[in-house]
């Protein structure tokens, strides 16, 4: 699915002796002619992820840009998973923003969902700030927003009908604005209309807090192409 990166770019322990992972705190350093099978091979597993029409990740769009860190996982024959994110200040907070990630179905329930949040949550800022880190992502996935909101004290939207907390709306709006200027979100609810125009995410089995989690979505944003985004206190 894409060349191996050859250990050119800084490597973190990993739990997997069949996997190798690349930990890239600033984006813009992969090299030219690693970005393009990089990027393909990203694509490539979001559209067997996703009904995709169209490449997520393109050079107008790109996830090599210095406001991204990758962080990327590899085994004998190629990119397995991936995981983009930002980090920034929201509200005086420092903010991470998971931009996106993806795991091939084959390497799904290892467990790398949770090794990419642990890698994240390990930024170097993360200690200093004792009030909390701002923990945001855009999803349609109830895995997904179960996951992440199970890392947090609170999250807004609140799904689980926990109390609305107006600080953290605040930040969802905040964070919305600078992350994707003039797109509109939808207070409380925090929908964001069309953000998946171009792929469609591909309903699962789900159980669980994710199975509380799919009845909430689809009552709020039965459009497959809605999205809610949500900000969290992550638990550090």
């Amino acid at each position: 699915m894409s060349h191996n990166l050859d250990n050119r770019y800084p490597t973190v322990a990993s739990p997997w002796d069949d996997y190798t992972v690349y930990s890239i705190p600033d984006a813009s350093q992969i090299a030219a002619p690693d970005r393009q099978p990089i990027m393909d091979a990203m694509n490539s597993i979001i559209a067997i992820n996703w009904k995709a029409i169209e490449p997520h990740w393109t050079a107008a769009s790109s996830p090599f840009d210095s406001k991204y860190s990758l962080i990327l996982v590899y085994d004998h024959i190629g990119l397995l998973a991936f995981s983009v994110y930002r980090v920034m200040t929201v509200a005086g907070r420092l903010a991470i923003y998971r931009s996106g990630t993806e795991v091939l179905p084959a390497h799904q329930g290892r467990g790398l969902y949770g090794f990419f949040t642990s890698q994240i949550l390990k930024h170097p800022g993360a200690a200093t700030h004792n009030e909390g880190i701002l923990y945001g992502w855009r999803t349609r996935n109830p895995i997904v927003w179960a996951a992440n909101a199970k890392i947090c004290e609170k999250v807004a939207p609140s799904l689980l009908d926990d109390a609305a907390d107006p600080e953290l709306q605040a930040a969802c709006v905040e964070m919305c604005a600078r992350l994707y200027p003039g797109k509109p979100l939808e207070v409380p609810r925090m929908i964001m209309r069309g953000a998946y125009g171009h792929i469609e995410h591909i309903r699962q089995d789900y159980h669980g807090t994710a199975s509380l989690v799919e009845t909430a979505m689809s009552r709020i944003i039965p459009d497959s192409a809605d999205a809610l985004f949500s900000v969290g206190y992550a638990r550090v």
